[in-house]
């Protein structure tokens, strides 16, 4: 699997992890909660800080690099 594939997968995980919290959450407060979208979001902050700091640095990263590497050659 190459770096590519592996960072899509890893998203799509992630994507999976904060729907299970969303419905998570939804269960525990309702979506009738004042603040709904400030609650949720610090929520899935706490829960996936990590992980979802781990991809979005990656994704720069996977972003940048070809950009890098084309302006090196010039």
């Amino acid at each position: 699997m190459n770096f590519w594939n592996k960072h899509e997968l890893d998203v799509m995980e992630l994507d999976d992890k904060m729907i299970l919290l969303k419905e998570e959450f939804d269960k525990k407060l309702g979506i009738d909660t004042k603040d709904y979208s400030k609650k949720l979001n610090g929520f899935l902050n706490r829960r996936l800080k990590k992980e979802s700091d781990l991809i979005l640095k990656r994704h720069m990263f996977l972003t940048l690099f070809p950009l890098i590497i084309q302006n090196g050659k010039i």
